[in-house]
């Protein structure tokens, strides 16, 4: 059930299982975001929810098209229910040149809205790497394609890695499924921890899993 996705370059993480990926590189965007249809509509006759799925698959295209505008490489999210309930939990994956001053900070406040309700912010490290890790909640649209879209709470928590002189890797987790923003907060944090580098494709991949919701039966008993 374990998933080594790249991340840009030589750098990967571990996602869990039923979380899937989206690349925002026109030559593989379009193959993706079919993959990812066919998987949600599987078990729905194509013509029972046709006006569904092309809903979806526009605000796909627009959504994937948006974050390569802002320098996003990958979109990975949980696309599988929790106990048959959707749950809320998205990461934007991108790689910055820090050469041009003028540029990176207005890509910085893009990627990760202003600093308002900010609840932790703090250095810390990974892969080896000096990092930033900043938790916020704010009230932001529930659609913000839609105008007047109701206002409801989301938990950003965002890592910027300082990859190597040049480039800065940032690690942008979302949710809104506010019930359970701290579980999830843990589970980004645990998903961030497993960024490592690998030197060739295949290489350094790590096993991770989460804990299981219930502690297992002990065989004896």
């Amino acid at each position: 059930m374990e998933r080594v996705v790249s991340a840009p370059g030589a750098w990967r993480i571990v996602l869990p299982a039923g979380w899937i990926t989206l690349s925002t590189d026109h030559a593989r965007r379009e193959a993706d975001i079919k993959r990812l249809l066919d998987r949600q509509f599987r078990r729905t006759a194509r013509d029972e929810l046709i006006q569904v799925r092309i809903e979806a698959d526009r605000r796909l295209r627009a959504d994937v098209s948006r974050a390569a505008e802002n320098g996003v490489t990958q979109i990975h999210g949980l696309a599988d229910p929790v106990r048959g309930l959707p749950v809320s939990a998205t990461l934007l994956v991108a790689q910055l040149f820090t050469g041009d001053g003028s540029t990176l900070g207005p890509q910085l406040a893009t990627l990760l809205g202003a600093a308002e309700g900010v609840t932790e912010n703090s250095a810390t490290e990974l892969a080896g790497r000096t990092a930033l890790r900043r938790v916020r909640k704010v009230e932001e649209p529930a659609d913000p394609d839609t105008p007047g879209s109701p206002l409801i709470w989301h938990t950003h928590v965002d890592y910027l890695v300082q990859a190597d002189l040049d480039r800065v890797l940032v690690l942008s987790f979302v949710t809104s499924t506010d019930p359970l923003a701290d579980p999830l907060v843990a589970l980004f944090d645990s998903i961030a921890e497993t960024l490592h580098v690998a030197d060739e494709d295949g290489a350094g991949a790590l096993a991770w899993e989460p804990e299981p919701l219930h502690p297992r039966p002990d065989p004896a008993s």
